[in-house]
């Protein structure tokens, strides 16, 4: 696995190839999710298309029906079901984004911490890819567990941008920066003019003290 954002420490990456193997899953994306509601410091397995990760971030994550803002007070969802539930163009806009990027399907678990997300987790299954009988059976059975050993290791809700001061979309070029992404892309993954990128970058710097790319890398990948 990488991350996008600090290195996993070996229990979570257990935690989460478990998820993905009981559910023969094809890949994995695990996230941290702030006070707002934003996700960050996301680990993905390698095989989570890039396109579809790079698209997300870009701005289909407006769009879907799993994102923790949507999820209520459920412990986790699947995405062909939310999608057949709502019949609006967003939704046909989301399942057509999905296919285009090799996603079949994806259950979503929502992990929180006094009753508030702060984390959550996708297993996604690639096109002709099998899928458990009973999968969302087998989600309910494991969420409990997979909450206990993937929350009891997170910061407080927002902790990691209140220590520097960073905003959120500074986290956003951050997260991307850390990935290997140059300005030009970021500035294409984030919607957003290379001047911008150099602006948030200047400030990124100024927050976190240090004067080059891989120091930020660097002091982001301290373990929590």
């Amino acid at each position: 696995m990488f991350a996008l954002l600090g290195r996993p420490d070996p229990a979570t990456t257990q935690a989460v190839n478990f998820a993905r193997g009981i559910l023969e899953g094809s890949a994995t994306a695990f996230y941290e999710v702030d006070g707002q509601l934003n996700l960050n410091r996301f680990v993905l397995s390698s095989n989570v298309p890039v396109s579809f990760h790079d698209r997300y971030l870009a701005g289909m994550n407006r769009l879907d029906p799993l994102h923790p803002r949507s999820a209520s007070d459920q412990p986790i969802a699947r995405l062909s079901v939310a999608l057949d539930r709502c019949a609006t163009a967003e939704a046909a806009t989301y399942r057509a984004f999905a296919g285009q990027c090799g996603v079949a399907d994806m259950i979503e678990f929502f992990f929180r911490r006094n009753d508030r997300i702060v984390a959550g987790m996708s297993v996604l299954w690639a096109p002709g890819c099998k899928i458990p009988d009973g999968s969302m059976n087998i989600a309910e059975k494991i969420h409990d567990y997979l909450e206990f050993n993937l929350t009891s290791r997170l910061q407080s809700n927002g902790e990691e941008p209140a220590r520097y001061g960073l905003t959120s979309r500074e986290m956003e070029v951050v997260e991307l920066l850390c990935c290997g992404r140059t300005n030009r892309e970021i500035g294409e993954c984030l919607s957003i003019g290379l001047a911008t990128v150099k602006t948030h970058l200047i400030h990124i710097f100024e927050k976190l003290g240090v004067e080059t790319r891989s120091a930020v890398v660097a002091l982001m990948s301290r373990p929590h």
